[in-house]
């Protein structure tokens, strides 16, 4: 008799549907404290090993789950005609981002997902693979056109400092809001953008 429940195991795309699905709905029952691989394993009639082979952890697994199943997001990038005006607005729509990851439920998967990543991926300054290096730049490329700063005095350590403020943000405290997006700016983003050109004028 054959094994009715091998049989009905998925493969390929079908079973990576049935796990993402498995994963969306168990993280919306018990949050993602409660979360475990073997209960997604078991909704889905998947091996626990097969999980592992495609999602390392827990977190990256969930983190998938909301990518194909959360909100979308639809950045587009500003140009207000003022450098601050267009930094604030820019990361204000990835606040959606923020207000998923950041519910209750949700409480530890942002820094569970940030810490797994290497941080040369997270920050890495081809803006082919970071989109948020590639939207910096159109910002800052925006302010060089308006003569705000000089484009060419902006190194990719000073181009890679809005990610790490924002990952250090959610690790530290879980969250981001406009309050917080504001002070970020006004404090340490402008003074290190604009700067650079006050710093070329006066040599």
């Amino acid at each position: 008799m054959p094994n009715t429940k091998n049989s009905t195991r998925r493969r390929g795309k079908k079973l990576e549907d049935a796990v993402l699905s498995a994963a969306w709905n168990l993280v919306n029952e018990v949050g993602y404290k409660d979360f475990t691989m073997s209960e997604v394993a078991k909704r889905a009639n998947a091996a626990k090993p097969v999980l592992y082979r495609r999602w390392s952890e827990k977190s990256e697994l969930v983190a998938s789950a909301i990518i194909k199943y959360g909100p979308k997001i639809d950045v587009s990038i500003p140009d207000t005609g003022s450098l601050r005006e267009d930094l604030i607005k820019l990361f204000s729509q990835l606040l959606v981002i923020f207000d998923t990851f950041g519910t209750e439920k949700l409480h530890g998967l942002l820094s569970d997902r940030l810490k797994s990543i290497p941080v040369d991926k997270i920050l890495n300054a081809t803006s082919s693979e970071n989109k948020l290096t590639e939207m910096i730049m159109a910002v800052l490329k925006h302010s060089d056109d308006r003569g705000e700063l000089d484009i060419k005095n902006i190194t990719s350590r000073i181009i890679n400092l809005p990610g790490i403020l924002l990952i250090n943000e959610v690790v530290e405290h879980e969250a981001m809001d406009k309050k917080t997006i504001e002070d970020i700016v006004d404090r340490i983003l402008l003074p290190v953008f604009l700067g650079q050109k006050k710093a070329a004028d006066n040599n």
